[in-house]
């Protein structure tokens, strides 16, 4: 247990590395930011919220059938998602926390990672340290293929990541064709209707990808939304695994300017 400014760190795990399904996890706060499983025949498999069926899983995966891609992700957690990383791909985190990055990223010379996604990932890898939305604002376009914004602190709500200037800015990263990932899994708040509504403000398209617990994979129930330009739109890949949006409670988008977390709590 490790813990800074930002939140108590927790690795922990299951089992004895021996039992076949013998977990090692990141918990920061009372929220769990990815496990990987400690039998080097399964550690590089996607787990929890980053299953193969999850809305970032649909996502790179349709991105992969047209080569080597580029992704971006916004919070590092255990480094889950580099676990679709292919030789020609390049993947770029975000991460603010420190701590995080010395849990998860192995350093020259020193044993203090605790989790090998990245470092067994075969992509070209690189983690921009800061606020995600800051460090984007400072960039020139990185013509990404998948953006994945995946940011809670805990229960906390990373309102500057959702609102509507954050989503321009991610679409300022994306190709023309690329498709944004909002993780909204989510105990106490409802994001559906502040992403759909920006998305919506914004002239962009979505659609829903709910998928269940999967005990046997380490796979968590997740929510996610998938939004991409009308202009390209969606293949049937990603048709068939996901839902439409179905009307509901509309509210006024979230600006820079204006957010309301009661409308939106469960």
């Amino acid at each position: 247990m490790v813990r800074n400014f930002y939140s108590v760190l927790r690795v922990h795990d299951s089992a004895p590395s021996t039992d076949w399904a013998a977990t090692r996890s990141l918990t920061v706060g009372t929220i769990n930011h990815g496990e990987q499983f400690l039998d080097p025949a399964r550690r590089d498999s996607p787990t929890t919220y980053f299953g193969p069926n999850s809305g970032v899983g649909l996502a790179i995966r349709a991105k992969q059938k047209t080569g080597p891609i580029r992704v971006g992700v916004i919070g590092l957690g255990t480094g889950t998602i580099a676990a679709y990383g292919r030789a020609g791909d390049y993947y770029r985190y975000y991460e603010i926390n420190p701590l995080v990055l010395r849990l998860s990223v192995p350093e020259p010379a020193t044993t203090s990672a605790q989790f090998t996604f990245l470092a067994d990932c075969k992509a070209r890898l690189y983690v921009a340290v800061g606020d995600g939305r800051l460090s984007l604002e400072r960039e020139a376009p990185e013509n990404f293929d998948v953006l994945a914004v995946d940011a809670f602190s805990s229960e906390a709500v990373p309102v500057h990541l959702l609102t509507c200037e954050a989503m321009e800015l991610y679409f300022r990263h994306l190709k023309p064709d690329g498709i944004l990932a909002v993780n909204i899994s989510n105990r106490f708040i409802d994001l559906e209707p502040v992403v759909d509504g920006e998305c919506r403000a914004l002239g962009k398209t979505d659609r829903l990808v709910d998928t269940d617990d999967d005990a046997s994979q380490d796979l968590f129930a997740a929510t996610w939304m998938l939004v991409t330009s009308p202009a390209n739109g969606f293949d049937k890949f990603i048709m068939d695994g996901s839902s439409e949006i179905k009307p509901g409670r509309r509210i006024r988008p979230w600006t820079d300017d204006y957010s309301n977390l009661f409308q939106i709590l469960k």
